[in-house]
């Protein structure tokens, strides 16, 4: 392609984007941040000019440190040690019994404080009183001041937060950023003399009526790199029907609900407790206006079980949380925080009117969180649920299950381990090793639902289920190390085309 035919297809940001990394290599962050731009717009700007020979963009792994959703907690409200710091200051000298009482925080934060302020010589502690010392002050609120560092994402010292990493405050995390550089081919277009022209890429009225005094950019009718290639169904298509194939070969039948629920059936009809961490909205995704119609009956049981718990000779006696139970918080209106939440309105409107009847059902279907995105993280992604009612089902059929299944998809690399869910028990964390990332990977958890979740839907034999995560599987199956090639702007058409998606998936 001529090199005059090139440069009219380039937009502004294009143009902006290529003269920037004449003489330096940046991040995409470092161009959104340089030019105030879209990070969708520079990403899909540094992919044009890949994809013409303009530029080249590397993935460097850089390790990075962030705030957990405890440490998103204590950036709004403040460290617990600075807080026990500011009521000692208050009061210069105070008994350890009347701190108890006297602080608003959790007993094991104000024990922990307590080590810490110690440790920084903030406060003496002799003969059952605490003694303040005023001159720390200072060293006290930095500690804040260190997660607000981390929050923007500036440089900190490792040896200042490394306290706070073991209190699960901040978390390192390795991040994949795309790296752009210009191309021989490049420079040439840079130093073409029709590069400084420019082109209208967007019409107006004005422009239209004097459209012949002004060169517009140029778009292609027909890309030439398709000449070379022919349509194909993207590799998580081809994955989500080879899973789909395995659960009916399985027995299974497929469910179907909402990506909008409720906070009952995400949560409270699974016996979250109401001030479970997952519910925060660093978790969760809410949605403004509206309210959920709830079955009355129901969230009746739910509340009394969450309350009292229940007597089974059975199960002997269960509790409850001993908590009250909010059901005004019950219609919330979320984003689909997991695909569980659809199983339980399955075991509503089916299982549980036909409860003589054994049932099996699964979906793959999206649920969505709010997190930040990392190599095995994402905002949107598929989850492979399934469910299963019959009589005496134990953790072995469980175990059977799963294996079967992974079997099914040619994963064999397996393992499970004891893990804890509020809904399950027992619950096993299904993991498998990854090679490029040289280590056990969790892909997906699973349990026996516990008494307390099916005594409102007058359930007494057992149902075993689980939920594996699509997209961390499917890395494992190409042998990819970052779940965000799979999507959007980060996806790398070329590499998914190598994969041969054909022969990986249609053969099984």
């Amino acid at each position: 392609m001529e090199e005059e035919k090139i440069i009219r297809m380039l937009s502004k940001t294009d143009k902006t984007l290529l003269s920037a990394i004449e003489n330096e290599d940046m991040f995409s962050s470092e161009l959104e941040l340089k030019y105030a731009l879209e990070r969708a717009a520079v990403i899909n700007s540094a992919r044009k000019l890949f994809s013409l020979g303009l530029a080249k963009i590397d993935n460097i792994t850089v390790n990075k440190l962030r705030l957990t959703s405890l440490g998103q907690k204590y950036l709004k409200e403040g460290l617990p040690e600075y807080k026990v710091f500011e009521f000692l200051r208050r009061n210069n000298v105070v008994e350890y019994k009347q701190l108890f009482s006297s602080v608003p925080i959790e007993k094991d934060e104000l024990n922990a404080s307590i080590g810490v302020l110690k440790k920084m010589l903030a406060i003496n502690v002799e003969g059952g009183k605490i003694t303040v010392n005023p001159d720390k002050f200072a060293k006290v609120e930095a500690q804040n001041g260190i997660l607000q560092t981390v929050e923007k994402e500036q440089d900190v010292n490792y040896e200042s937060v490394a306290d706070l990493i073991r209190r699960g405050i901040i978390e390192e995390v390795s991040e994949i950023r795309e790296k752009v550089s210009i191309t021989q081919f490049g420079i040439k277009i840079l130093k073409n003399g029709e590069f400084t022209v420019e082109y209208i890429d967007k019409l107006s009225p004005n422009n239209i009526k004097n459209w012949e005094e002004l060169k517009f950019r140029e778009y292609s009718e027909k890309p030439e790199i398709l000449d070379s290639l022919s349509g194909n169904l993207n590799v998580k298509t081809k994955f989500i029907s080879l899973i789909k194939d395995a659960m009916v070969s399985m027995g299974f039948s497929e469910m179907h609900s909402n990506y909008v629920e409720s906070t009952f059936w995400n949560f409270d009809v699974m016996m979250f407790r109401q001030d479970h961490p997952d519910r925060d909205i660093q978790d969760t995704i809410y949605l403004n206006g509206g309210k959920a119609t709830i079955p009355a009956k129901l969230l009746k049981e739910v509340k009394e079980v969450y309350e009292h718990g229940f007597f089974s000779s059975k199960y002997n006696e269960s509790i409850g949380y001993r908590r009250t139970f909010d059901k005004f918080k019950s219609d919330s209106l979320i984003m689909r925080g997991h695909t569980t939440a659809t199983t339980f309105r399955y075991i509503y409107e089916f299982i549980s009117k036909n409860k003589d009847k054994p049932a099996k059902f699964f979906s793959v279907d999206k649920g969505f969180r709010n997190e930040t995105m990392d190599n095995t993280h994402l905002l949107e992604l598929y989850q492979i649920e399934g469910v299963v009612y019959d009589d005496n089902l134990t953790v072995s059929d469980l175990v059977g299950y799963i294996k079967q299944f992974y079997r099914k998809i040619g994963i064999e690399n397996i393992r499970l381990k004891p893990t804890y869910n509020p809904y399950t028990e027992p619950s096993l964390e299904i993991q498998a090793f990854s090679p490029k990332l040289k280590r056990w990977l969790e892909v997906g958890n699973s349990g026996v639902f516990r008494p307390e979740t099916l005594k409102p839907f007058g359930i007494t034999k057992n149902i075993v289920a689980w939920g594996f995560g699509m997209e961390r599987m499917l890395n494992l199956k190409l042998g990819m190390a970052d779940i965000r090639y799979l999507y959007g702007a980060y996806t790398d058409l070329d590499l998914l085309r190598q994969i041969e998606s054909a022969k990986a998936f249609g053969e099984f």
